[in-house]
């Protein structure tokens, strides 16, 4: 995903900005017509005579005309008449007389909405104009009532006053309307979830419900934020996990199931590099293609050039498709903004953007680490207990003593289980301090419980301080029975320091709610506020979505691709974007609906055949290998070494194939396969692969620069059942000295 938290702290610039936004009432007042109702007075004609009309001359263009003095006006030589019968054909009459300079009907205007009540509406710089996205002004022409924004992420909060009046419902759903499990709540569908397979879309996380919130929060509610179309409806999809990971097949499933379900516009804040192309990826957004929504995707945050170094779904090929680069409230290119000049089309704010967050509530188990490790059983040592501290004197180290050892896989779980009955969205999060050789050695972070695990891993280093860290549990929601658990997975030559991990706290989601901002640092605190600021292309790419859903709404017949078209040729331009971005400058709303009108619609693509039936259920068998949390990408040791981790339920046993997916060999003829690795997971649902390539294979590797391989995971259980899981990997040379 690609969202960077951001501390709230008060700046002169973002005062200024606000007191730029908020509008006093007096100033409401526009010439705009009423949306409703009659466009003019019935039985008034406003007409102005030609200097030198004089009043004989006035009488008898009124008599011939058939209209009577109703009042003089302010202007020289206008008056009121009253008509009978037509407005129209009286403007005929009277401009047929020499003597008018002009005859109009007498029009009707009405005061505009003064700017919305939300509590923190002047924060919202990235709804004002250039650099902004210019929602306001096209808040006078519509604001997205009838599109639909589908919020493809880790969820959408389905209980934030600020979203849930918003949020679409399947309208075939049964059980929309009712509240089956009286939980005080309307049991609608309000999307799917492809992590978890069900039909609760909820966000164990934030990522996704900031995004929602910037794309179309409600508005005039007296709360927190507005959206850049706040009548739109928000289709929940929940394609990420709680810690923002997602594959191929849970993304590709929630775009086509949104395109499927109507959504107009389809926000991916997520993406990664990748050597290759990724085919299901494209042909879901084929999906979308064919049945005209728009898939607006975030460039990403590494401050790279997309065309040299492709990142997906970014730069998919399909002209439904829009990548979003960041920019700041000068209108600058983000530094940490991923760029392009050809698979990169527009800006939009994405630095310092307000949002809504999802609620947690109170501590419900809390461990400082400052005593013996009583209640916590397994590998010690190596893991016990150390002067470095981030609070208090003490944390839990894998190694007191100093470096970590070569080749370990040791766990450490709490001997006292904790229950999370009744509980949801439950995460770990605590302070860590680490030095680990990347991509080599890693700690996962997680918990145990019911035959399974769920976990983070981390590798690399915090630079010699403590961070911030945390762990989404919830696959082990509503067990009663669960262990928090650390598990060091090592390499050899070790140099490093290790781990060291302090002020650990588990919590839940819950619904309670804070009309406050609050830095993400203490969003896990029960009384934090619910609203949180974010830097990143993820915060970019949802205004695009916002825009796009305004687009639509005013033109409702126009294809997905005419939506694209209209707003990279609107984009108001700007120097800082032109050198970075196909368009040259930054989505803005008003002037993409007038684009878009301005277009004549193209007949819509034919929608794509249904798939083939599935086929009959077999036997049920173990569950496949959980590859989700393993790296794509790794690196080897100067020996040729590398780890990699495989989960699955405890007790099965299995084999893990690692083969070349391109000919590597000087003849150019033949695949490898580096390795065939036999496993059994006894405990912590996990077990490490240590594997190492032959000095032929690593001749290899240095010379052709990276390996492509394909990694097959069987397991089985003691019934002979078996389920296999695959995974692509990209294996790079050991750093040069």
């Amino acid at each position: 995903m690609y969202g960077y938290p951001r501390s709230v702290l008060p700046r002169l610039a973002g005062l200024v900005l606000a007191a730029s936004l908020v509008l006093p009432a007096s100033a409401g007042a526009s010439l705009e017509p009423a949306a409703g109702g009659e466009r003019f007075v019935p039985g008034e004609v406003i007409v102005r005579f030609e200097p030198g009309a004089a009043a004989a001359e006035r009488r008898a263009v009124r008599a011939r005309a058939g209209v009577e003095l109703d009042r003089t006006l302010e202007l020289p030589r206008a008056q009121v008449v009253d008509v009978d019968g037509g407005v129209a054909a009286a403007v005929r009459r009277l401009e047929r007389a020499p003597a008018v300079a002009y005859a109009q009907p007498n029009f009707r205007y009405e005061a505009l909405a003064p700017p919305p009540d939300d509590t923190f509406f002047g924060q919202l710089w990235g709804l004002a104009e250039t650099p902004g996205v210019g929602a306001l002004t096209a808040w006078d022409s519509n604001r997205g009532a009838g599109a639909v924004i589908a919020v493809a992420d880790t969820g959408v909060d389905l209980t934030h006053p600020d979203i849930a009046p918003n949020l679409w419902s399947n309208p075939a759903d049964p059980a929309n309307g009712a509240d089956d499990d009286g939980n005080g709540f309307v049991d609608d569908v309000h999307g799917a979830d492809f992590v978890d397979d069900d039909a609760d879309p909820d966000d164990y996380q934030y990522h996704g419900t900031h995004v929602a919130g910037t794309a179309a929060a409600v508005d005039a509610n007296a709360l927190g934020i507005a959206g850049v179309a706040p009548d739109a409806r928000i289709m929940a999809v929940r394609v990420l996990d709680g810690d923002g990971s997602g594959t191929t097949g849970t993304i590709a499933d929630g775009i086509a199931y949104a395109a499927r379900e109507g959504a107009h516009v389809i926000n991916l804040s997520l993406g990664g590099p990748s050597d290759e192309v990724d085919p299901f990826l494209n042909d879901a957004v084929n999906v979308a293609r064919q049945l005209n929504a728009v898939v607006t995707v975030a460039a990403g945050n590494s401050g790279t050039n997309n065309d040299l170094e492709p990142v997906m779904p970014c730069n998919l090929p399909q002209g439904n498709l829009i990548c979003v680069a960041a920019v700041d409230e000068s209108g600058g290119l983000a530094g940490f903004s991923n760029y392009g000049t050809t698979h990169v089309d527009v800006g939009a704010p994405g630095v310092g953007i307000l949002s809504t967050k999802t609620d947690y509530g109170a501590h419900f188990f809390t461990e400082s680490f400052e005593g013996p490790l009583d209640d916590w059983s397994g590998d010690v040592p190596p893991f016990g207990v150390s002067s470095v501290a981030s609070a208090g004197t003490q944390s839990l180290a894998d190694s007191p003593p100093g470096n970590y050892g070569d080749d370990e896989d040791a766990l450490i779980q709490r001997t006292n289980p904790i229950s999370l009955a009744g509980r949801r969205g439950c995460r770990m999060h605590f302070d860590m301090q680490y030095d680990l050789e990347a991509g080599f050695d890693f700690l996962f972070a997680g918990a145990l419980g019911g035959g399974t695990a769920d976990s983070n891993g981390f590798t690399g280093s915090s630079q010699g301080g403590f961070e911030a860290a945390e762990a989404s549990i919830s696959r082990l929601d509503g067990l009663t029975v669960v262990r928090p658990a650390f598990q060091m997975a090592t390499d050899e030559n070790i140099t490093d320091d290790g781990v060291h991990i302090d002020r650990l706290r588990l919590f839940c989601r819950d619904t309670t709610y804070t009309d406050a901002t609050t830095p993400l640092d203490d969003y896990d605190d029960p009384t934090a506020g619910n609203y949180v600021e974010f830097d990143g292309t993820s915060m970019a790419a949802p205004h695009v979505a916002g825009v796009a859903a305004l687009v639509r709404a005013a033109d409702p017949g126009a294809p997905g691709e005419q939506i694209v078209q209209a707003i990279k040729q609107s984009a108001a331009p700007l120097a800082s974007l032109k050198p970075f971005t196909s368009s040259g400058g930054v989505a803005d709303a008003n002037a993409a609906i007038a684009a878009a009108i301005a277009l004549p619609n193209t007949a819509t693509p034919p929608p794509p055949p249904p798939p083939p039936p599935p086929p009959p259920a077999g036997p049920a068998g173990p569950n496949a290998a959980n590859l989700r949390d393993a790296k794509s990408r790794m690196r080897v040791s100067r020996k040729g070494v590398f780890t990699y981790p495989v989960r699955a339920a405890t007790g099965l046993a299995g084999t893990a194939t690692f083969r070349t997916r391109k000919k590597v060999t000087a003849s150019r003829k033949v695949h490898l396969t580096i390795a065939r690795k036999r496993f059994r997971i006894v405990r912590g649902g996990s077990a490490t692969l240590r594997v190492k390539l032959s000095r032929k294979e690593l001749r290899l590797l240095r010379r052709n620069r990276r390996f492509l391989l394909r990694v097959t995971v069987t397991v089985r259980d003691g019934s002979g059942l078996s389920a296999t899981a695959g995974k692509r990997l990209t294996l790079l040379p050991p750093k040069r000295r």
